[in-house]
């Protein structure tokens, strides 16, 4: 931290000695200031994105995040790993879209000369309007997710920032890299209206087709994004038993009509209900307890 701040010192002292000067040779305090203020507000911006979680995903589940840390390091043979949080493109391109915006109105109100007659710059409201946007949606899809106990990629280490911006949970995604292109291609175009700007101090206007495409790709990736965690077909199916095939129905048994075998009543112990019983029934049998016959 301390290496930035005397970083912009050095580049504060290098704009008030060189290039801010007016058409007499005198210190020209309006670029000077212009100068400060663009390179405060350019260092904030870097020292926050790495230092803090400003432009991060939020991690919900330290233990998967940490096994999946050991897990980059040992597939990338790293002696040494800094666990961060990975870098959220929605947030990415809000943070960009500020700094650019903001950067360039203060060159042109300080440096454009008087700019009391401003009009409302349409462009500027409406990527402003986009990228915090689709910044708000991706939060609440990122919340919902973290209440219904999702499964989310974002809780892996970061692995570098295109990496982690152009990657959902299957790795680098087209609509990702569609969102990524045409931030990039607004963003160029935006700046080099800005330098051909010579009298007047307007933000430029970008064309409508520019503006429709940048919405069209963010809201494409607001969709996707919504997916991009949801569980996939195969492993629904493990979680739930199956394997794409629906269960055939169970077949049991016909059910058989069973005979009761007759109970047998040991006369063992009992010669009285034996002979009961032989006498009842006519037949000729031995007394278990007798040396004679009985006959009917």
């Amino acid at each position: 931290m301390k290496n930035i701040w005397r970083l912009l010192l050095i580049l504060i002292a290098t704009g008030l000695i060189t290039g801010c000067k007016g058409t007499g040779q005198s210190y020209d305090l309006h670029k000077t200031l212009a100068l400060i203020i663009i390179l405060g507000i350019v260092l904030a911006f870097f020292t926050l994105a790495l230092y803090t979680n400003m432009l991060r995903d939020e991690v919900n589940d330290q233990d998967l995040f940490n096994t999946n840390a050991v897990k980059i390091k040992m597939r990338k043979r790293l002696p040494a790993f800094k666990s961060t949080n990975p870098f959220s493109l929605s947030r990415v391109q809000l943070g960009i879209w500020t700094v650019v915006i903001s950067c360039s109105y203060i060159y042109l109100q300080l440096c454009m000369g008087n700019c009391n007659d401003t009009e409302l710059n349409e462009t500027a409201l409406i990527l402003m309007g986009i990228s915090a946007g689709v910044a708000a949606c991706g939060t609440m899809i990122d919340k919902r997710e973290i209440q219904d106990g999702s499964f989310r990629h974002q809780n892996s280490p970061s692995e570098g920032f295109f990496v982690d911006i152009l990657s959902d949970d299957n790795g680098i995604s087209v609509h990702r890299f569609q969102k990524v292109t045409w931030t990039v291609i607004a963003v160029i175009i935006f700046l080099n209206k800005v330098y051909n700007i010579k009298t007047g101090c307007a933000l430029p206007e970008l064309s409508q087709t520019l503006l429709w495409l940048t919405g069209i790709s963010s809201a494409a990736y607001l969709t996707l994004k919504t997916q991009e965690n949801d569980p996939s077909i195969d492993s629904a199916a493990a979680n739930n038993g199956l394997s794409g095939v629906p269960p055939s129905p169970q077949v049991f048994p016909p059910a058989t009509n069973s005979v009761q075998p007759p109970t047998v009543t040991s006369t063992e112990n009992n010669p009285a209900s034996y002979q009961d019983q032989t006498m009842a029934t006519g037949d000729s049998t031995s007394s278990p307890n007798s040396d004679y016959t009985t006959t009917s």
